[in-house]
């Protein structure tokens, strides 16, 4: 018999206790969805020229990297810039690894203890997961019968429940629906708090090179593009 503790046996949340680690299947399939994977690889060119930006880079790894990522920041809000025509700068974009950790930073910011996010169902299984970390109370409301938003319902949901973070996926995670630039509008100005648009699948969109509705909401200065 094992000395070691079991998970049980140890000081966890009593929240967390009987719930099961999140965990996406990695098939050896050629098109994977799931965790939205180009089926082809890169270009023997971009294969070269990551093989040089890591040798040079590698001169400096006994230092932490550039904790803000400014110079990837300051590129991503050109490219922005550029596919949208809102300008940007290094102050309206965030990098972090991957969008969980984003959805993460987010609701630790907006949401926690005493705050509720609602999102519309079925979507992104990790919203109400990262919800239920941050101790952010997870509220949701269903979708129509074919899994669109159904933008009265919603407006009405958001209305009533008042919470302070609203999570919409687009295109939606796992039907594929994209939400129109006019009912973000509605969602927005119902909405008392923070709006999160997430667009982990938009270049599954039928015009994969243009956001549906960044260039008709234009930050501030100071907010942060998704």
């Amino acid at each position: 018999m094992s000395d070691r503790p079991t998970l049980d046996q140890l000081p966890l949340r009593d929240d967390l206790r009987g719930k099961t680690p999140y965990g996406a299947p990695q098939l050896a399939v050629p098109v994977r969805l799931n965790t939205n994977e180009n089926p082809h690889p890169p270009t023997q060119a971009l294969v070269d020229d990551v093989a040089r930006s890591v040798h040079e880079a590698a001169a400096g790894l006994h230092r932490y990297p550039d904790r803000d990522a400014v110079a990837l920041r300051r590129d991503l809000a050109a490219y922005l810039s550029a596919q949208t025509g809102v300008p940007l700068g290094v102050e309206n974009v965030w990098a972090a690894n991957g969008s969980n950790e984003i959805l993460q930073q987010l609701l630790q910011a907006f949401g926690g203890p005493g705050r509720t996010a609602i999102g519309f169902v079925p979507s992104y299984s990790m919203h109400p997961i990262i919800s239920d970390g941050t101790h952010t109370e997870w509220l949701q409301a269903a979708r129509a019968d074919d899994f669109s938003i159904d933008v009265d319902a919603a407006v009405a949901a958001v209305a009533e429940r008042q919470p302070d973070v609203v999570m919409v996926a687009s295109p939606n995670n796992p039907s594929g629906q994209s939400v129109s630039l006019a009912d973000l509008r509605r969602l927005l100005q119902v909405a008392p708090g923070m709006v999160v648009v997430d667009e982990a699948y938009g270049s599954s969109r039928r015009d994969p090179a243009r956001s549906s509705w960044w260039p008709s909401i234009r930050p501030s200065s100071s907010s942060p593009a998704p």
